[in-house]
């Protein structure tokens, strides 16, 4: 079942009782209230337990009708809002409003759909650009041809003198003047000699400084547990509520241990006290205690439980973190 529906069931059995004229005892409906919670309802549990044992919820039964009205709300709430946290308390909520009968409201959620990405426009290609044209080479111009002046000369003195001998003379100065044609073979460059690169040395890594090791850190330990600050603890916590002195005991517990100490359940009993405390376990700080719990009623009447203390002694005086019920060892 959810939140509600476990105040309207709580409210269903109260009216139940009232009609049937069994009253409404606080730790009967604190029992109650333990059966009707499912895993949902854990966490409300501490917090269902301490409203029921509140004089608000003693005023809201006894109205005519009973639990009847929305009026009854904001008191009820306040009386949850000064001890658990707002997320508590807004969980709480839905549990009045099914104890006082209302109907339980409903949200709507709305959803809104993104709108779709803009596709950005793609760069337009870059023109290419033309490379300038190489002017051709002019051709190189022949060289002039060697002309022989002498052979002129000769044929000029031979016609002249027409003579054998003269011819034979020319003949002979024109092998002598004229020189044999040579040809020039150019000469053909060799390679030149390449010098051999020199061979690079390899680089030596570079050497990493040796730094020292850094000493470990070691995390400070928690203070040990004390049993005897425990057992003082829960002793002087049961003194203060046995004398009615609230706020002093409210030094001795924290956390989700308020709602196992609430003034207006102790009010209702004479006297209170706690014996034969005895360890049962220890983790780091936290000790683990078991004793008996009586509870003196104004008749006369006395009915003697079983608790479990968890006490955290690290702090000064040593904190009651957890408080749970064992049993009945003797009725009232």
């Amino acid at each position: 079942m959810n939140d509600h529906q476990l105040g309207v069931a709580l409210r269903q059995q109260v009216l139940s009782d009232l009609q049937q004229g069994r009253g409404t005892e606080g730790r009967r409906l604190q029992a109650l209230a333990g059966d009707l919670c499912g895993e949902e309802q854990l966490k409300l549990l501490p917090a269902l337990r301490h409203l029921l044992l509140s004089a608000a919820f003693a005023s809201a039964v006894s109205q005519s009708p009973p639990l009847g009205g929305s009026r009854l709300q904001p008191r009820l709430m306040q009386e949850l809002e000064e001890v658990f946290n707002p997320t508590i308390c807004q969980r709480m909520e839905s549990v009045v409003e099914g104890l006082l009968g209302q109907s339980l409201a409903q949200a709507r959620d709305s959803v809104s759909e993104p709108a779709p990405a803009q596709l950005a426009p793609r760069p337009a290609p870059a023109r290419a650009t033309p490379r300038p044209a190489v002017p051709a080479r002019a051709p190189r111009p022949a060289p002039a041809s060697r002309g022989g002046g002498n052979n002129a000369l000769l044929s000029g003195l031979a016609f002249l003198s027409g003579g054998l001998a003269v011819a034979l003379v020319g003949a002979v100065l024109l092998l002598r003047q004229s020189p044999p044609s040579s040809v020039e073979i150019p000469s053909t460059p060799g390679p030149r000699a390449v010098a051999p690169a020199p061979s690079a040395k390899p680089l030596a890594p570079p050497q990493q400084p040796n730094l020292p090791e850094p000493e470990p850190i070691t995390p400070p330990q928690p203070p040990a547990a004390n049993t005897d600050q425990a057992i003082a603890a829960v002793e002087g916590l049961y003194a203060a509520l046995s004398g009615k002195s609230y706020g002093q005991a409210r030094r001795f517990f924290g956390g989700t241990a308020a709602d196992q100490f609430d003034p207006a359940f102790f009010n209702q009993f004479e006297r209170v006290s706690v014996a034969d405390l005895r360890e049962t376990g220890q983790e780091g700080s936290i000790v683990s205690l078991q004793g008996v719990v009586t509870f003196a009623y104004p008749d006369g009447s006395v009915q003697s439980e079983s608790r479990r203390f968890s006490v955290d002694t690290a702090s000064t005086p040593a904190l009651i973190t957890a408080s749970e019920f064992g049993g009945v060892i003797k009725a009232r």
